[in-house]
């Protein structure tokens, strides 16, 4: 929070009082950061519980996979927004200029829309990467009843941040898209429309970004890359792409919660599987203390 709050107050003082304008936002968000990054190793100097030593930031080989494996499933879903991201922007400019409503305003209404879900989807994602070390340590320590316990918490902590921003995008449309700026009749249309059509899916997106990280979580990566891929990648990117084709500006806006669905299915029935083989562990380690 210390480099967030210390990059908002520079804002201020550098955009707003000092007049150093993008220069003076940029340099408000590195301070901040270089300022968190020392707190960081101010904390590691003192730590009690574990000595660190120079040699343990010496990099080494055989934890490269492990740790990328770790990773991989968060660092492929940023990339894969990425994508996602550059793809829509190129459709609605194209399809946006064949509409009543032109290429610019579909941009910007979608880029607020985006923004706007970005911060509920923060949340989900802090949750759930909070549960990381939970996951993972009793599932290695066989306590399977903590592992789906903890995954039930996330899903319910998931549903009602999900449900809230679907209430809201449902209610005050206009209103959060005001926050963002003005504009004529046509740009408040399909700004309103975009986040409540586009993003319908987060009422049950979420199950996705929590059981992928799950499946990361109990050491088992290629399943939680494959969901971080579902939506975005394998779903939403050819939506993009087909389904203007057929019904122009009208079919990217329901690009969303088709993805949102199709990937939602898939987290359901992995996940589903999953809990079933946790199940017949739990089973073989109860006959395994019975028996001894």
């Amino acid at each position: 929070m210390i480099g967030a709050v210390l990059n908002v107050g520079l804002d201020a003082l550098f955009v707003a009082v000092m007049g150093m304008g993008m220069t003076g936002a940029a340099l408000a968000t590195i301070i901040g950061q270089i300022i968190s990054g020392f707190m960081v190793i101010f904390y590691l100097k003192r730590y009690k519980t574990v000595e660190l030593k120079l040699s343990h930031f010496v990099f080494k080989v055989k934890y490269l996979a492990r740790i990328l494996s770790l990773g991989a499933a968060s660092s492929i879903n940023q990339v894969a927004m990425m994508i996602t991201q550059i793809a829509l922007n190129n459709a609605l400019k194209i399809y946006g200029a064949m509409s009543i409503y032109g290429a610019e305003t579909p941009i910007a209404c979608a880029g607020i829309a985006l923004k706007v879900c970005q911060v509920f989807f923060a949340v989900i994602i802090g949750i759930v990467q909070g549960s990381q070390p939970i996951f993972g340590y009793n599932y290695g320590a066989k306590k399977y009843d903590r592992v789906k316990e903890t995954y039930k918490v996330d899903i319910i902590a998931g549903a009602a941040i999900s449900i809230l921003a679907f209430l809201l995008f449902r209610l005050f449309p206009r209103q959060i898209i005001s926050i963002f700026g003005n504009g004529n009749d046509l740009y408040f249309q399909f700004g309103e429309r975009f986040l409540q059509i586009y993003y319908f899916g987060i009422l049950f997106n979420f199950v996705q970004v929590i059981s992928s990280t799950f499946f990361t979580s109990i050491g088992k990566p290629i399943k939680g890359i494959f969901l971080s891929l579902t939506r975005q990648i394998l779903f939403l990117v050819p939506l993009i792409i087909l389904l203007p084709k057929f019904f122009g500006l009208e079919g990217l806006v329901f690009a969303g919660p088709v993805a949102d669905g199709l990937s939602f299915v898939c987290a359901v029935i992995m996940t589903f599987v999953e809990f079933v083989n946790i199940n017949k562990l739990k089973e073989a380690e109860m006959k395994k203390l019975a028996q001894s």
